[in-house]
């Protein structure tokens, strides 16, 4: 199992622990929507939605909210990052195509959810940028997992491309939404 499957297991456990009805992948599509959305760190918001029925003073699901709390900060992070790393958290390349094909679509399908539950205006035709025609993109990628794939090498390199799409498209739309902003040209120092 790799670095990424075991994120994904730790998330799912804790997940399964908290009660709630999204597997890691989902769960983490739904953080990222909603911080381009929101643009700021709700991490509230987010574990209500993801783990409704939380409990802070029931010990195992206090012990279950670390994997969820560090997924959180690690995110925040990736999307800040002016090194442009952030990464979907979707199974490793050792996972069966169909799996990781319906891991895609269940993580667009939280992204979504993400951003309504940030308030993300509902006319995408007023979204700045590229933003709106690549949430139409992400949904359509939502609904993957309904496709019969062959297996084949042509498959791979699909979902290859889908999941880079994926990844470069949440970061066009956290920048559209959020713009970083760089200091006034006057104020920049060299130490």
């Amino acid at each position: 199992m790799n670095k990424t499957d075991d994120v994904l297991q730790h998330m799912d456990d804790a997940l399964q622990t908290l009660g709630a009805t999204q597997d890691g992948a989902e769960a983490h599509g739904t953080l990222v929507g909603l911080l381009c959305a929101a643009g700021h760190a709700d991490k509230k918001t987010w574990l209500a939605y993801i783990a409704p029925s939380l409990d802070t003073t029931d010990l195992l699901q206090k012990e279950a909210m670390k994997p969820l709390e560090a997924l959180f900060e690690t995110t925040v992070s990736q999307l800040s990052s002016p090194l442009l790393d952030f990464q979907p958290l979707l199974p490793d390349d050792d996972i069966t195509l169909d799996l990781r094909t319906q891991a895609l679509g269940e993580w667009c399908q939280g992204f979504l959810m993400g951003l309504s539950l940030g308030g993300m205006v509902a006319n995408l035709d007023e979204l700045p940028g590229d933003s709106g025609e690549i949430i139409r993109d992400l949904v359509d990628i939502a609904k993957v997992g309904n496709f019969d794939l062959e297996g084949g090498d042509k498959d791979e390199e699909s979902y290859s491309e889908l999941v880079e799409y994926l990844r470069t498209g949440v970061l066009l739309i956290n920048e559209d939404l959020n713009p970083i902003k760089a200091p006034p040209k006057g104020e920049a120092s060299l130490h």
